[in-house]
Order: C-alpha cells, then sequence, then structure tokens
C-alpha cells in the first residue's frame, strides 16, 4: 500500500498465521487484533505475554532469569566480595553514552549502599570521553596502575581490550569485563568476561543492554551475600534508563526479558524517581507528567548524551549518582546548556554533509553507502549525522571528522543490513573499531579513508542487490470505526512498554470522510481532525503534518494509518488517532 503523503514510502500489512491466532485467542480470551498481535510478537511463547497493566507481581514466573547463567558470573561475584571483604580499591571504568553512564552509576550506587559488608576500601568511577575513545584507555590503565588499585570493573565496554586488560593483568590489577557488544575472535584476558553475546553463553536473552549487564551482575552479588534492600528501587531505574536508551530489542521471538525490565524501571521511576532524573523533567518543564519510554528518549537521554557531544560525561554520571538535589539541580541546567550547544552544532554539520554529497553528485544507486568525511568536525555529533543521513537515503551512513594523523568515524545501518558487519569486514583497514548491529564507531588513519570507503562500498554494494529508496514499513491490521474504542486501546496497553522490537501497534483505516480539518499547535505545524464513516465520528491528531491539509482536504475520502491514543480532556477518556501517514487510493 502506497504513501499518500511521500511516494517512496510503502505500508505492508503483517499477515499472521490463523490457527495460532485462534489458538491466541481462545486462551487469553481476547479480541482478534490483540490474538494477532501477540501472536507477531511471540508466536509459540505467546503465554509470556500478559493481559494486564497490574505491576510486576502479575509477570510471568520465569521473565527475569538467573543472573548465575551469564557467563563468568560466579566468577565475577566471587572476586568482588572478595574485594569487598578485603576493603580493596575499587575502579569503575564505563561508557559514555547513557547506557554506560546507568550501568556505572547502577554499579556504583549498588556497591557503595550494600548493608553487610565494610564495602570498597576506595569506589572510584571514571565514564571516559570521546577524546579517550570507547573502552580503558591507556591513561586510565596506568591511573590504576600508579594509583594500586586492586579490581577494575568495566560497564558497556572492555570486551575488546585485549591489550589493555593484559597490561592490567601484568601488574596485578584483576579486571571483570560487563559488557553487551560484540566479542572479538578471542577474548580479553580478564579474570572474567560477563556478556550474553560470548559464542559460549546459554543466557536465553542474549540482547541485555549494558545496564542490563550490570544490573545482573549486581543482582548476582545481592543473591550470594543475601541482600534484599538494593534489588529493585533505583537500580532497576538505571538499568530501564540505559535499555531504552541503548535500543536493545524489548521482545524477540517471544524473549521478552527486557520488556520486563523496563516495566519495572518505569514503575519505579513514576513511584519515586532518581533525583537526577526528576532535577532534568524539573528543568524541561514535565515533572508532573507520566514518564514512559518516550519521556526516556527524547527528554532524558538527549540531556544526558548530550555531555558526551559537546561537554564533559562526567557531569552526566554524577546527575545520576547523587541524591542531592541542590546538586542535582545545578547539574541538570549544565546538561540543557549542552544540549543546547548540541542541536545547534548537530544542525550545521548536517547542512554542510548534505552538501557535500551534493557538491561531488553522490548517487545512492551507484554507492550503496553514505561516506561524508569533514576537516575536524565533532567527533561527539558524527552519529547523529549519520542516523539522518541514513534515513534520508534509506542506506547505511558513515560520517568522518578527518584529522592528522588519524581520523575518526561514526556509522549507521539500515534494516536488515549489520554496519557491524561491515566495518568487520573492512578491519583491515581499521586502527580501531566496535559496535553493533544498528551503529558503530571506529578510528583509521587518514590516509586510509578512500580505501575504507571504496571497501564499504563494495561490502554494501554485495548485500543490496539493487537500490531501492522505497521506505518500507508495517501496519498489523485493518479495523473499522466500532473497533476503535476504550476497550481495545486498554487490551493494547498491556503489552507495552513499547519500543524497538515491541512497537506501538500499527492499524488503517478505509474510506472515512474529512468532517472538519485544521492546523494547531503554536506555529500551526500540526493536524487536526475529525473523521467520519457516516455511524462514528472520530478524533485524530497528526503532529508535523499541519503543511498536509491542502492535501488532505483535497481527497474524496482518506485511508489513515495511526497508533491509538488516549484523550484526557476534562476528566473524559476516549480514544484518538495519533495519525503515521495516510494511503493513496490506488
Amino acid at each position: 500500500m502506497k504513501s499518500l503523503l511521500n511516494k517512496d514510502r510503502f505500508w505492508r500489512e503483517n499477515r499472521i498465521e490463523g490457527n495460532l491466532v485462534d489458538q491466541i485467542r481462545k486462551k487469553l480470551n481476547c479480541s482478534r487484533v490483540f490474538a494477532e498481535l501477540v501472536a507477531d510478537r511471540y508466536g509459540e511463547s505467546h503465554e509470556r505475554a500478559s493481559l494486564t497493566q497490574d505491576s510486576l507481581s502479575s509477570s510471568p514466573e520465569d521473565v527475569f532469569h538467573p543472573p548465575e547463567g551469564l557467563p563468568d558470573m560466579s566468577e565475577a561475584v566471587g572476586r568482588i566480595i572478595e574485594a569487598l571483604e578485603g576493603e580493596q580499591k575499587v575502579f569503575i571504568q564505563g561508557d559514555f553514552d547513557v547506557d554506560g553512564l546507568s550501568s556505572s552509576a547502577l554499579l556504583y550506587r549498588g556497591l557503595r549502599n550494600l548493608e553487610s559488608f565494610p564495602g570498597p576500601g576506595e569506589l572510584k568511577v571514571e565514564v571516559g570521553n570521546r577524546d579517550s575513545g570507547h573502552g580503558i584507555s591507556r591513561e586510565v590503565s596506568s591511573r590504576l596502575i600508579d594509583e594500586e588499585f586492586d579490581l577494575l570493573i568495566t560497564t558497556d565496554c572492555g570486551v575488546k581490550g585485549v591489550a589493555e586488560i593484559t597490561h592490567l593483568r601484568n601488574f596485578g590489577v584483576d579486571v571483570i569485563v560487563t559488557d553487551h557488544h560484540e566479542p572479538s575472535d578471542s577474548l580479553p584476558p580478564a579474570l572474567a568476561v560477563v556478556d550474553p553475546k560470548r559464542s559460549d553463553s546459554d543466557y536465553p536473552n542474549s540482547y541485555l543492554a549494558g545496564a542490563g549487564v550490570a544490573y545482573k551482575l549486581l543482582q548476582g552479588l545481592l543473591n550470594e551475600i543475601g541482600d534484599e534492600r538494593n534489588k529493585t528501587g533505583t537500580l532497576v531505574q538505571l538499568a530501564a534508563l540505559g535499555t531504552i536508551s541503548d535500543l536493545v530489542p524489548l521482545v524477540v521471538n517471544g524473549e521478552d526479558e527486557n520488556r520486563w525490565l523496563v516495566k519495572a524501571g518505569l514503575e519505579e521511576l513514576n513511584r519515586n524517581p532518581l533525583t537526577g532524573v526528576s532535577a532534568i523533567l524539573g528543568e524541561t518543564g514535565r515533572k508532573d507528567s507520566e514518564i514512559g519510554p518516550d519521556t526516556v528518549s527524547y527528554q532524558i537521554a538527549p540531556k544526558l548524551n548530550s555531555a558526551n557531544r559537546v561537554g564533559d560525561p562526567q557531569v552526566s554520571f554524577l546527575l545520576l549518582a547523587t541524591e542531592n538535589r541542590e546538586k542535582a539541580d545545578h547539574l541538570a541546567k549544565t546538561l540543557i546548556d549542552y544540549n543546547r550547544d548540541r542541536s545547534r552544532i548537530q544542525n550545521k554539520l548536517t547542512r554542510q554533509a548534505v552538501n557535500r554529497l551534493q557538491e561531488v553528485g553522490f548517487d545512492p544507486e551507484e554507492e550503496c553507502v553514505v561516506f561524508v568525511a569533514g576537516e575536524e568536525w565533532n567527533p561527539g555529533i558524527l552519529g547523529l549525522i549519520s542516523s539522518r543521513l541514513s534515513s534520508r537515503y534509506n542506506l547505511p551512513a558513515v560520517t568522518v571528522s578527518k584529522s592528522r594523523p588519524k581520523s575518526r568515524g561514526s556509522a549507521r545501518g539500515t534494516g536488515g543490513l549489520s554496519i557491524y558487519e561491515g566495518l568487520k569486514e573492512c578491519s583491515r583497514h581499521l586502527s580501531k573499531f566496535g559496535g553493533h548491529e544498528m551503529a558503530g564507531g571506529f578510528s583509521v588513519d587518514s590516509f586510509r579513508l578512500e580505501p575504507l570507503r571504496e571497501c564499504l562500498k563494495s561490502w554494501a554494494s554485495s548485500k543490496l542487490e539493487e537500490y531501492d529508496k522505497t521506505e518500507e514499513k508495517y501496519v498489523d491490521s485493518r479495523l473499522d470505526s466500532a473497533q476503535v474504542n476504550l476497550d481495545l486501546f486498554r487490551e493494547l496497553q498491556t503489552l507495552a512498554p513499547f519500543g524497538k522490537g515491541n512497537p506501538k501497534p500499527k492499524f488503517w483505516m478505509d474510506g472515512l470522510e474529512v468532517v472538519s480539518a485544521r492546523r494547531v499547535g503554536s506555529s500551526k505545524n500540526h493536524l487536526k481532525m475529525k473523521l467520519g464513516d457516516g455511524e462514528e465520528i472520530i478524533d485524530s491528531i497528526g503532529f508535523g503534518m499541519g503543511e498536509e491539509l491542502p492535501l488532505i482536504k483535497d481527497q474524496e475520502n482518506v485511508r489513515p494509518v495511526f497508533t491509538l491514543d488516549l484523550n484526557d480532556w476534562g476528566g473524559r477518556e476516549s480514544v484518538q488517532l495519533k495519525l503515521e501517514d495516510f494511503l493513496s487510493q490506488g
């Protein structure tokens, strides 16, 4: 089904096998629409889906897997207990994105607040920065050795740090790696490497975020020492922040531990939010709003990430670690300023990147990958530019900040095409690289930029049989007006929280009359409509669709694509359509 608003967008309706839908409908006593969604997302594991919006007490029995199932968990827990009992010096090294920041704050707060142990003799945290790169830097290694630390625990990094960990081991520093990135062919010589993506891992959920792995480590520790106090509360909030922000899938083939981890964290965030989160929301004027996945993705995470893009990432760590409201308010104001600078630089560099591609006559059919470089571009913004370019051209995108002697780059993939595999394929040209399916980063000798571009072009062209600018999206079901009601909305909410791997259900309707339509909002950039089918009148809102008003009003009838939204106006609840698109009549 073609889009009316974008000639290069195509919607495909999910087709679900009928027998399974009938089984689920009978088992759950639910609507057919909901049964189709459960079948699509859970398949034969449909009993793991829940039909209640209640708290975690209603969760399936085996939804949270025992932390002991992660590789090297017992070795890691045993070594931490040894450090606690001996009051040894412990150092936490985290990555500088929201996942790494959340992981570091989670371990820091968990180890600091243990009841039954004296705790570390000294506990320090370093979240790195873009100048030193991801993972364990030489500067950190030297500091650990000079200051005679006994134990290093990494969070959201370290699985590729073979040389650095070997160096630390030679000087008597034990290392525990907690990470969720793809390991190299050989693991680093750490005392423990806790990573669900290890080839020998039997852990059922290989898609834990870095914060999820750190949470599991602390959970394993608390289980071993019998300390119950820290199992929920602030710790699971931090695990949820990292999981949402790192865009790991919430549901994969019926495996939904990540979904329940986010559900638990959001419940705690709404009940008693972290001081730092409350401070951020207070600064953005959303302190009384319900905190959901979108709040984290669009209000909280960008502020935390702005520190590693244009400022000092330690500011974000301190915000997540502190319980002092006055300090948190000061740090939150600093992040707001960082984020304002980030937005300005991002827009400027994106324009430069697009202009550069146009100047060289970039041909997506010929290139198969977007590759653009600029002199001394801010390395913290590269990933954001790559994301925009990837969306614009529907291709993998690589943005490079050229410098001497080495340049740094960030890459973003497209659906079904892992950019990490592309970097791995071209690793002979790279000094260092890492990442996962949809995102990666690297450093490269500047004289190798052109061979790298040619290599990535060859890799992408071998994976893409032909360039297709068509943006293919999926819609779940066709609804009629009688199905658009509060009962269906509430039923759908039992699959929340939504996110990657568990998107908000999308529907479409046919043959609706435009009863009324107008532009709303301070800039008149939103579209407010009433749609009817002769029997029912349905409210709808299309954010950012204001300019489409003349096109929509020109249609004899419309075929909206939408999600269901709750409209609570004046204390009266009703369902409205949150418009995503309109389908053409052809």
